[in-house]
């Protein structure tokens, strides 16, 4: 069975969606963040629609090259891009966090030069939280404190009653249920009869990273419920890839990888695996806010955090077992420093597995297709 036709799947090709209208029709608002350190719980809790910011669809960054320079991230950039053309007019309110120095200037350059503009005629707040690139105790109470200013910040600025603790556990059960389900269809794409593509597990995300989480519950039980009573698809001619590095919000960069004779069998993406991981327990008599920042902090992290390569390698060497993965694809966005070294630290850790591995760069958006095919077909040949 085919999920490309699927209405909550298309939500994934375009940045404004009905849900948000209709959400905001309601007079409720839309909070957009780009990474996943932000706590999307604490914006649940305080009846915001928290939305991911994704340049899909976008081809070129001519707008956002104005302002940055093009030795800087394609993807921040085509986000900008997207900004100053007026995708992102909708929003409410924009969270940043120093996830990398390139995402990081979001913060100043959507201020000063997309909310500014004169057809923006409301204010919308703007949020930064600052997180250590290591892993420490004195991290974990550095970050737990600028949630804990967040919560206030966001009670201020949208004249919320307190965010309580009881609505931060109600957020808590709906996020570890979304996880769930997002795991339960994961475990039907690395099966060895798999049900579903790499690209459609992609549009899931990106489908359940643009709507509210209750509304994307119900969407993803659907789905589940359907995959578990189609037929397995088609993948004996197709060598089974593990896809890690770099953001992808665009399935025309998995599609290629599908049209060369991939099946992307599993990833290490943050619109991917590194998001349903790792449920929020609340012990007796916690905060919960302090449950939410535990997970955020020391779940299985992405290169911003220096000191946990290892942990992400172990992830890597687990997932080529549990997806029966006969090649790695370790990609990176041209000049993010973050995945390049990574992605070079793995292409060594992983010979002694024995398994292909290909490093390649790429721009955000598909300028370079024929190199890319050509490389990845050979690679894949190879296997």
């Amino acid at each position: 069975m085919s999920l490309q036709s699927d209405q909550f799947l298309n939500l994934a090709t375009s940045i404004y969606n009905d849900h948000i209208k209709d959400w905001q029709s309601k007079g409720k608002k839309v909070a957009g963040f780009y990474c996943t350190y932000i706590p999307e719980e604490l914006l649940h809790a305080a009846n915001l629609l928290p939305f991911r910011i994704r340049a899909t669809g976008n081809q070129d960054t001519d707008l956002g090259d104005i302002y940055m320079v093009r030795f800087t991230c394609s993807f921040v950039r085509a986000t900008l891009d997207l900004a100053l053309k007026g995708s992102y007019d909708f929003l409410d309110g924009f969270l940043v966090c120093n996830s990398c120095d390139h995402s990081r200037r979001m913060f100043e350059l959507f201020s000063l030069k997309v909310f500014n503009q004169e057809r923006i005629t409301k204010k919308v707040p703007e949020f930064y939280l600052a997180l250590p690139h290591t892993i420490t105790k004195e991290g974990f109470e550095w970050y737990k404190q600028e949630i804990q200013e967040l919560k206030t910040e966001l009670e201020e600025a949208f004249n919320l009653q307190e965010i309580s603790s009881e609505k931060l556990e109600d957020a808590i059960e709906v996020y570890n249920k979304n996880r769930a389900l997002l795991r339960n269809i994961h475990e039907m794409r690395i099966s060895n009869s798999p049900k579903l593509t790499g690209s459609e597990a992609l549009q899931i995300q990106m489908a359940n990273s643009s709507v509210r989480k209750d509304f994307a519950n119900q969407e993803l039980e659907r789905i589940v419920q359907l995959l578990k009573e189609s037929e397995p698809i088609d993948t004996s001619n197709k060598k089974r890839i593990l896809l890690v590095g770099s953001v992808v919000d665009n399935i025309e960069f998995t599609q290629l990888l599908e049209n060369s004779g991939a099946y992307i069998a599993s990833d290490f993406l943050c619109f991917g695996t590194r998001n349903m991981m790792d449920d929020i327990k609340v012990k007796p008599n916690e905060d919960p806010l302090d449950a939410i920042t535990e997970r955020l902090y020391y779940r299985l992290s992405c290169p911003r955090m220096m000191d946990d390569h290892n942990r992400r390698l172990d992830f890597l060497k687990d997932e080529i077992k549990r997806a029966n993965i006969e090649g790695v694809l370790l990609q990176r966005i041209n000049n993010c420093d973050l995945h390049g070294c990574d992605n070079m630290l793995f292409s060594h850790e992983l010979k002694e597995l024995e398994i292909p591995v290909l490093n390649i760069d790429r721009e955000f958006y598909q300028s370079d297709t024929t190199r890319l095919q050509t490389r990845i077909e050979a690679f894949l040949e190879m296997i």
